[in-house]
């Protein structure tokens, strides 16, 4: 058993440069949500391996991606880890599920009530709020890369994602400033709290033809 790709990319995010220390003492709740992630982890790479058992589970991959960001970013806000630490208690919580060599359905089913409170799953793809995730997605990107060629193919994605939303927004009746208006408030929305943007790649569905 392992961590799908999905996963493995959310829990990359919580390694950081940070010099060794002992352990720390997390609280119970924490070693609990810390338990799910890896659990849920695990879980998901047997669905993506189409293991009988674990596809009776709701499907885990992106949701519980989700999940363990949003859990790894809570517990080093919350406890004074490093993300170094926050990661190694998860990775330990991998190696001590795969030890027992049996699939933690009744454990994972456990955790999907956790996942889905702290982590409820974004609301549906529509033009507008995928407008604004893309296209702040893409100026995240350009800070980080530049303007590489995944990253222009990005601006492009967003800009025929924005122009299906002002075409929306056309059919609905507003102008172009009130068009400028709300694509600029769904892109504070997403802003300030990302958790709550639609999936990137269910958004990239919308700028096709």
């Amino acid at each position: 058993m392992s961590i799908p790709l999905s996963l493995a990319a959310a829990l990359a995010v919580l390694i950081a440069q940070a010099p060794a220390a002992p352990p720390p003492a997390f609280s119970a709740e924490q070693a609990r949500q810390l338990r799910c992630v890896a659990v849920l982890a695990i879980v998901a790479a047997e669905q993506d391996r189409r293991t009988a058992a674990a596809l009776a589970l709701p499907p885990l991959a992106r949701d519980g991606a989700r999940f363990a960001q949003i859990v790894g970013e809570r517990v080093v806000a919350d406890s004074g880890a490093s993300q170094d630490q926050v990661r190694d208690r998860i990775l330990a919580e991998v190696a001590d599920v795969q030890a027992k060599a049996t699939l933690p359905l009744a454990e994972a089913e456990a955790c999907v009530p956790l996942m889905n409170a702290l982590a409820p799953p974004p609301p549906p793809a529509d033009p507008l709020r995928c407008a604004a995730a893309l296209t702040l997605a893409a100026e995240d990107a350009r800070r980080r890369e530049g303007m590489t060629k995944p990253v222009m193919d990005l601006i492009a994605i967003a800009s025929a994602v924005e122009d299906r939303a002002r075409a929306e927004l056309r059919a609905a009746g507003r102008s172009g400033a009130e068009s400028d208006r709300e694509l600029g408030l769904a892109r504070e929305a997403v802003a300030a709290e990302p958790a709550r943007a639609p999936y990137l790649e269910d958004c990239v569905e919308l700028a096709r033809p």
